[in-house]
């Protein structure tokens, strides 16, 4: 009668390599048992499943229909098990675990590096898995849990994410080097509406500080494009595409080169605030509570050597 209970997956790992052998004699070597103990193992797990497994001819075996359908789960399965195997030994060596760390490609590409250095030379260990998003998909990973920390824009009024700023930076006006507001070093902004402009994409915080700026002095924009990459829209400001805005430190090798100029958007910079997000009330672990600690000095370090 069939049994209503998890398979045993030592029944499965034998199941496995006799489906690749094809043989009880190969399969019982295999796993350093007896031919008998095999057999007697295979004999279980067709009880456990209700119905026939394999097909024997002679000493050949062949799948029935339903081994087939139980192989095609298991063999995931047992890779899928060897992996947290090899995690959960991970958490023994490295000591500390692991931080799920979120942050855009541009944090990943110009800060991460640099603190994650600082950290394995200074603290214990720790294994870090990165996941790649903009601010608004770093805080929904927050909120459901799926990562612990990230490196973030300040987050507008949410009351269940904490936010320690880290540094600051100044988003410009970047333009090719034969634009008309070269000449002048200033933006024409009673004629900017007639630009193309080219911005990040319209889910970000960074378009919305953006909109929020040109909305506060009467700004519309007749057309503008959407990027998510700052690598492409700094090479269609170059071939005369439209302007964009950027941050400074996004475009400093394309200004020194000569191949961009950035202009202030006004007497007053429009400065983003970037720092670490965690979910509030959740208790930080040593790893993380140095984590955070790092970033902030890394953060001031990098404010002072921008000013130098």
């Amino acid at each position: 009668m069939k049994r209503i209970r998890p398979f045993d997956t030592r029944q499965l790992e034998a199941f496995d390599v006799l489906c690749r052998t094809g043989s009880f004699t190969k399969t019982a070597k295999h796993l350093f048992l007896t031919q008998s103990a095999v057999s007697h193992s295979m004999k279980n797990l067709e009880d456990e499943a209700g119905c026939k497994l394999f097909s024997r001819q002679g000493k050949k075996v062949s799948l029935t229909q339903a081994g087939d359908r139980l192989l095609n789960f298991v063999r995931p399965f047992l890779v899928e098990m060897e992996n947290v195997r090899d995690e959960l030994d991970g958490f023994e060596k490295f000591g500390t675990g692991r931080i799920r760390l979120g942050a855009s490609t541009q944090a990943c590409r110009f800060f991460l590096p640099s603190i994650l250095k600082e950290f394995n030379d200074t603290q214990s260990p720790c294994r870090f898995e990165v996941k790649c998003e903009d601010t608004p998909e770093c805080i929904q990973l927050l909120s459901e849990g799926k990562i612990d920390l990230a490196v973030t824009l300040s987050p507008f009024n949410i009351p269940e994410i904490e936010f320690m700023p880290c540094f600051n930076d100044e988003l410009r006006v970047v333009v090719p080097p034969s634009h008309p507001w070269v000449k002048t070093q200033r933006i024409d902004w009673d004629n900017a509406g007639v630009e193309n402009f080219i911005l990040y994409n319209k889910g970000s915080y960074t378009f919305r500080i953006i909109t929020d700026y040109f909305d506060k002095r009467g700004i519309r924009l007749s057309s503008f494009m959407e990027i998510s990459s700052p690598e492409a829209s700094k090479e269609l400001i170059k071939v005369g595409m439209g302007v964009g805005i950027l941050a400074d430190w996004a475009v400093e090798e394309e200004v020194q080169r000569g191949e961009l100029v950035s202009l202030a958007l006004g007497p007053k910079k429009l400065a983003r605030t970037w720092g670490i997000s965690v979910r509030k009330g959740r208790k930080l672990n040593k790893a993380e509570r140095m984590f955070m600690k790092i970033a902030e000095e890394s953060g001031c370090h990098w404010m002072v050597n921008r000013k130098l």
